[in-house]
């Protein structure tokens, strides 16, 4: 059974989750000793499952190893924090299938759009030392290329403070990058849409600091404001104002990625298992998508931002600077919300509880989190399109084996439904957006079937209830029609994402 893969929406952003305190601890609990460690790391590699659970119903624990086999994730690597210290790291599997060369805790996987948060602490640091306004509209920063007009250009400023917390107005989702021997754009290609650029370009649509809606391409322009600025490329300052500061030495924005990593880089691989095409692709938009790294360098940053909140000496930021990337940009609490470059999880009252990222990148997904109480959170990643999936599993071990982080199982309940209703749903119905495909619906006893190949491979679904269907994945279909009249069916089924079918006559 193959996974859902395009026609799932990663999530990446913050989850609420139950008040833990935003002030350190006075009195640190013992430090474990390796053996605890050691143990602590192992419950990783057992007791993993789906995150929807069936009430009533046995739940299928299975090992890591399983998992991995599941998703046809070849490798993944997780760090462990505690009390700000890391406290262990721990590996599955390998970097490269054919090589079988097995993933250590120095591998280096691309790390997606946690590069954005990084990137951020790049520009506050610079901004320590150097005057640059993150209120100012950027076209009065920016020196190579200027941001179109658009009808909110009198009225609201694009910003840096705004386009580090997506609430900018700025289009462009993310982007693929681009495949060995394949041209690869400047910044301003990219922000203009032009050839050889694979997406489209970069335009405020919405009024700037209304909303918050996630933007790679508001990033990348502040990237290049940042840049501008300087006088300075981004793999350049990184070095010397991030990675060599903390001791992240195995971390880079320089893409291809540099030699002195290359030589211990996990192989990206695609839903089924496959290298992906063109090998690690090249990302031209370094801070939103162009970092290489590992879970324990990536832990470095998050855990001395959070030591510079708390008011802790960290020789690198002072405590006003992390306090300002710690602080909600977003017009609500209403999740997701966004600091500058983090997401922040937040309670009912606005107090912060963690911080972190997601990323996803051709062949890598990854996920960091820490909690500002504590200091106790955690980074992984993997070399396989569909690692979220399985770094969603870890989450929840995480959090009910060691009580750390938000993600916990969903419990689900199963509603009856009879053959003839069940009738009304099945058949096939025709994607045309974003992919073509068919999406085939074979009966079960409480569901159904769902196949859409070559994305979706006998998935099963459960009735839970008017019109609605589950997986144990996560994903769900819904549909709409006349079903309630006599002899009459539904015409259109709706997936994830608002990817929507019709029925095949």
């Amino acid at each position: 059974m193959k996974p859902t893969k395009v026609l799932l929406t990663l999530t990446i952003s913050i989850c609420l989750v139950s008040l833990l305190g935003c002030t350190e601890s006075k009195t640190l609990p013992a430090s474990p000793s390796a053996a605890q460690e050691s143990q602590e790391a192992n419950l990783l590699k057992t007791g993993l499952t789906e995150r929807i659970r069936i009430e009533g119903q046995e739940v299928d624990y299975q090992s890591l190893e399983q998992r991995q086999a599941h998703y046809d994730v070849p490798g993944v690597s997780v760090a462990f924090m505690r009390n700000g210290q890391l406290a262990w790291t721990m590996q599955s599997g390998v970097k490269d299938v054919t090589t079988e060369l097995d993933v250590d805790e120095n591998t280096v996987f691309q790390a997606g759009s946690i590069s954005k948060p990084a990137f951020a602490a790049v520009l506050m640091k610079y901004r320590e030392d150097n005057p640059i306004d993150l209120d100012a509209g950027v076209n009065t920063l920016l020196t190579s290329w200027q941001l179109p007009e658009h009808k909110w250009t009198e009225q609201d400023v694009v910003s840096l403070r705004r386009l580090l917390s997506h609430t900018a107005g700025t289009t462009v989702h993310g982007f693929p990058g681009y495949a060995a021997g394949e041209p690869v754009p400047t910044l301003q290609q990219v922000l203009e849409g032009a050839f050889p650029a694979n997406t489209d370009a970069v335009v405020v649509d919405i009024k700037p600091g209304t909303q918050m809606r996630y933007s790679g391409g508001g990033t990348t322009l502040a990237q290049l404001t940042l840049q501008d600025v300087a006088n300075e490329s981004l793999p350049t300052m990184s070095q010397r104002l991030l990675f060599k500061s903390l001791g992240m030495t195995r971390s880079g924005f320089e893409q291809p990625i540099s030699k002195n990593l290359s030589n211990n880089m996990a192989t990206p691989y695609d839903g089924d298992g496959a290298p992906i095409k063109g090998g690690a692709h090249t990302y031209a938009t370094l801070a939103a998508a162009g970092m290489w790294s590992t879970p324990s360098d990536m832990l470095k940053m998050a855990s001395s931002v959070r030591s510079a909140y708390l008011g802790q000496e960290t020789g690198w930021i002072s405590q006003a600077t992390a306090q300002e990337m710690l602080t909600n940009n977003t017009p609500s609490i209403e999740p997701p919300n966004v600091g500058i470059g983090f997401f922040i999880n937040m309670d009912d009252n606005g107090e912060i509880l963690g911080f972190g990222h997601g990323g996803a990148d051709a062949g890598f997904m990854s996920q960091l989190y820490i909690e500002l109480d504590t200091g106790n959170g955690y980074a992984i990643m993997t070399n396989g399109n569909n690692g979220m999936q399985l770094i969603s599993e870890l989450e929840i071990r995480l959090k009910e084996a060691l009580d750390v982080g938000y993600s916990k199982a969903e419990i689900k309940k199963l509603v009856p439904i009879n053959q003839k209703e069940l009738s009304k749903h099945i058949g096939t119905y025709v994607v045309t957006t974003p992919v073509n495909v068919d999406v085939v619906l074979e009966k079960t006893a409480s569901g159904f079937v769902l196949n859409a190949l070559p994305y979706v491979e006998n998935e099963e679904y459960f009735h839970e209830g008017d019109g609605r269907f589950f997986a144990k994945n996560g994903s769900s279909v819904r549909f709409e029609g006349d079903a309630e009249s006599e002899g009459g069916s539904v015409k259109t089924l709706v997936m994830d994402g608002n990817i929507r079918g019709v029925r095949k006559e």
